[in-house]
């Protein structure tokens, strides 16, 4: 069995899932784990799919054919998945230019690997300015304290408040 990690892009519209996930099943594919999303009008996803040998080129080819929708597969190679210990970390503060640049580069100097990153902006009417919340799913080295991580990440700002936990 081979394990493909599948990322598409293409306009939004109904019944794309429904085509992804026909396309998987019909073409001898197990619909392993998924995050899919809507985007600027844009459906943007990456899925993992198990599926046996000699139908890759199958499911490939098939997936390359739904209409107006980019395809991109790779093979996952690794065979052994290390067990770790998962954080999450909650960024929220006034939306401004540089937030996910200052905790991802301040995340990269602690040597924290970053699994799942979710962004979103909302309007605070009654504050008058657009609130930013970031949730990050993190992997620690396991030397490294996550107060020594919390410590860090707080004195990137003043406007930003930090939440970091085991997951």
């Amino acid at each position: 069995m081979k394990h493909l990690v599948i990322t598409v892009i293409g306009k939004d519209r109904p019944g794309l899932v429904e085509a992804l996930s026909e396309t998987v099943y019909q073409n001898h594919g197990n619909w392993l784990a998924s995050s899919l999303s809507k985007l600027a009008g844009q459906f943007a996803g990456i899925l993992q799919v198990e599926v046996a040998t000699q139908y890759v080129p199958l499911l490939s080819q098939a997936l390359a054919s739904i209409a107006d929708l980019q395809v991109q597969i790779v093979e996952d190679d690794s065979k052994v998945v290390p067990v770790t210990t998962l954080h999450h970390l909650t960024v929220t503060g006034n939306d401004r230019l540089g937030i996910v640049k200052e905790v991802t580069s301040k995340l990269k100097e602690l040597g924290v690997n970053i699994n799942k990153l979710k962004t979103d902006t909302q309007s605070a009417p009654n504050w008058g300015y657009p609130i930013f919340t970031a949730e990050f799913q993190l992997e620690l080295p396991a030397e490294l304290q996550l107060d020594v991580v919390q410590d860090e990440l707080e004195q990137l700002s003043d406007d930003l408040n930090i939440d970091l936990d085991e997951h």
